[in-house]
């Protein structure tokens, strides 16, 4: 008889379980509708089929008071998108849930990755993202999307300041530009293009460069060590004929470095140039300062006594 009694309270307990409303799950038809309206943004389908009438939408806002209507925020993606000639939530690595609070309301949490191309300066900003549906019976009343727009705002003011510049200014910025994309592609005549015959290099006060082929071999240091050795330009200067720029070198080490074997190890270095032109608008000097120990530290190698 106990057997029995056990065994109805087994299956009591199991209907209630199967009966009572999921708290979370990464499964349902709103995660399905929030699905959609990432599929319709990336295709600049711009559909407020998903909001209810009275839905409010808050970007980066913590005032009640600051919201958008469902068409006002079509229109915040519309006036958005002359910024960029690209943009989209990518492929890697999005995360949804769907949770039911204990006052009973039902939200749809999602992490997702942002890229997107300035159409001024084809610079490309990679933003987390992170968005939140409230639903009630299958519409959207509350969106909130918090992000750090950092980067797209620093992207912004350097298009501004590059709109800003002189005519002179300007041809200086597109031979850093050259010698940037030189660099990064191995493209040794194109640095040459950009440079005077005699060309001076100096780093941490040591001459390194006389004339275009000494630069072209201090390229080939690095590129036969680092395949993959690239440039980015973190920030420029440019007063007169000169300029002065911050930038970071990354790279693996899968090549033999000043007489030291491969390690496989990434770099990743930074430093600072104070670059020279002519009245052509051709580098005449660069002067380099950096710390090299940084580099043989990140690879494990002892540095040259030398």
């Amino acid at each position: 008889m106990k057997k029995y009694i056990l065994l109805g309270l087994v299956l009591v307990l199991f209907t209630a379980c199967e009966n009572q409303e999921k708290r979370y799950t990464q499964q349902s038809k709103e995660i399905d509708i929030v699905k959609t309206a990432i599929k319709n943004y990336n295709d600049k389908v711009y559909d407020t089929s998903i909001y209810a009438d009275t839905a409010k939408t808050f970007f980066n806002s913590s005032s009640k008071d600051k919201f958008m209507s469902p068409e006002e925020t079509m229109a915040y993606h519309k006036a958005n998108d002359e910024i960029y000639s690209s943009r989209r939530f990518t492929d890697n690595d999005p995360e949804y849930e769907m949770v039911v609070t204990d006052d009973g309301e039902t939200w749809v949490n999602c992490w997702l990755e942002w890229k997107g191309t300035l159409a001024a300066n084809n610079k490309e900003v990679t933003i987390p993202i992170h968005l939140t549906y409230q639903f009630v019976d299958g519409k959207v009343v509350r969106e909130v999307g918090m992000w750090d727009p950092t980067q797209v705002l620093l992207a912004l003011q350097e298009i501004e300041r590059t709109n800003a510049m002189s005519a002179d200014e300007k041809a200086i910025q597109k031979t850093i530009d050259n010698v940037t994309k030189a660099w990064n592609s191995n493209d040794k005549d194109l640095m040459y293009a950009n440079m005077v015959n005699n060309i001076i290099r100096t780093g941490n006060g040591t001459t390194i460069a006389k004339k275009q082929s000494d630069y072209g071999d201090f390229m080939e240091v690095y590129f036969s060590a680092f395949p993959d050795f690239k440039v980015k330009i973190d920030k420029t200067v440019i007063v007169g004929n000169t300029a002065y720029i911050n930038w970071t070198c990354t790279g693996k080490n899968t090549g033999s470095f000043m007489e030291n074997e491969p390690t496989n190890k990434k770099i990743e270095t930074h430093g600072f140039s104070v670059w020279t032109f002519d009245k052509e608008n051709k580098a005449v000097k660069e002067d380099a300062f950096y710390d090299n120990l940084v580099v043989f530290h990140q690879l494990g190698i002892t540095p040259p006594t030398q």
